[in-house]
């Protein structure tokens, strides 16, 4: 399985990266919508965005989860449960994308939840006393995120769409997105271990070695 998955990854961030090209020389994007949840004058639309950013962002990250895959065949060899392992950190990687290519704060915190998540069950992997005081650490700080996010997403409704991208040119006249922007850096402090978020990034090393430097690499 380590190997069909560094394959796929690797082939996915190699394709990626030459459809950002492609878009960075054909100057242009998709944007994609569409409804899941309609009730009366309320609904629920999911939207991505795929830009040359995006897909760059995407092939950076699966080459880096490729290659921590690639030394987890050798590193983890003899583990029980190495299948679930991969499979988690494959889990990691979808939530990842799944963050860089949604321009909207709810798709946004479907992607942000699951990655404290599965950030929580790999740092708790080895299930002993250490691991579950830094996976309780890791999930003690992520909440404090999940907060400014929603308090963002209980803000936002007054505009009656939770799509960001449509209030770019608003948010540099208005006090209230300006708010919700600064409510959006500080849930992304604290997923980017920033000061005072810090203290969650050193446990994380409780984890298996793989995890550590997917967690530590620049793709989070």
């Amino acid at each position: 399985m380590c190997l069909l998955s560094f394959m796929m990854l690797f082939l996915s961030s190699l394709i990626l990266f030459m459809w950002g090209i492609y878009m960075i020389m054909m100057e242009f994007s998709y944007f994609i919508e569409w409804e899941v949840v309609s009730l009366n004058s309320s609904s629920i639309i999911m939207t991505l965005y795929l830009d040359w950013m995006s897909l760059i962002f995407m092939s950076f990250v699966l080459f880096i989860s490729s290659l921590v895959i690639f030394y987890s065949e050798e590193y983890m060899y003899g583990d029980l449960n190495l299948n679930r392992f991969i499979f988690l950190v494959l889990m990691f990687v979808l939530s990842m994308m799944f963050l860089i290519i949604s321009p909207n704060l709810i798709s946004i915190l479907l992607g942000w939840d699951g990655l404290g998540l599965v950030s929580y069950i790999l740092v708790i992997y080895y299930q002993n006393v250490k691991s579950y005081n830094a996976g309780m650490l890791t999930a003690l700080s992520n909440r404090v995120g999940d907060v400014a996010l929603l308090l963002s997403i209980a803000w936002m409704l007054n505009y009656g769409s939770w799509n960001y991208i449509f209030y770019l040119e608003c948010m540099k006249n208005s006090v209230e997105m300006l708010v919700i922007g600064m409510l959006v850096i500080l849930a992304g402090m604290t997923k980017s271990a920033q000061i005072p978020f810090s203290a969650w990034l050193p446990a994380a090393m409780a984890a298996p070695t793989p995890v550590s430097a997917l967690v530590h690499s620049s793709t989070l």
